[in-house]
């Protein structure tokens, strides 16, 4: 039996289990190792985000816009992702040791991106799952959002009027009750 010194006491740490964890694990989802990708595994990653959605025209491209960070931080959450994605690196790495006898990040652009077109042709499901990852980190990046979003210039006082007319000439689409 415990007295209330103690009993306080214990469950002062119990209470602040939650807090650490959260703080650990936020550190470890957000930090540039990571505890699910390689670091080769990362350059890989980092690569083949850049091979679908590259920079230009003032938009970043996937990496640079933090796509890598966020798919570390969805493979900690989701683990069934983590092997999907690492199941797709190791993909493309075997693939381009056999087309092309090196590795992934040895090859040119040009190379890369005939890779690629040949893994969607012979493995569609997994390249298209790789795919939607890549577009969801990156089209969920606030920074990104922020370039490519469209401000809508404001409607003047005269404009509204025009804009109701149309729907102040439709009948009814009811009968009065009486």
């Amino acid at each position: 039996m415990f007295n209330r010194r103690q009993f306080l006491t214990r469950m002062s740490v119990v209470a602040l289990l939650p807090r650490v964890f959260r703080s650990v694990s936020t550190e470890l989802a957000t930090s540039k190792l990571g505890g699910n990708f390689s670091p080769d595994q990362l350059e890989v990653l980092a690569v083949a985000v850049d091979e679908f959605i590259p920079r230009g025209d003032g938009i970043p491209s996937a990496a640079d816009a933090g796509a890598v960070e966020y798919l570390q931080y969805l493979c900690w959450q989701y683990p069934s992702i983590l092997e999907e994605i690492t199941g797709f690196l190791d993909t493309m790495r075997q693939a381009a040791r056999d087309h092309f006898g090196t590795e992934f990040l040895s090859l040119r652009h040009e190379q890369r991106a005939q890779l690629l077109a040949d893994i969607e042709k012979g493995r569609a499901h997994g390249f298209g799952r790789f795919l939607n990852y890549v577009y969801e980190a990156y089209y969920t990046r606030p920074q990104l959002q922020a370039t490519i979003s469209c401000s809508r210039p404001p409607v003047l006082v005269e404009d509204l009027e025009m804009l109701l007319a149309p729907v102040r000439n439709i009948k009814h689409l009811y009968r009065e009750a009486p």
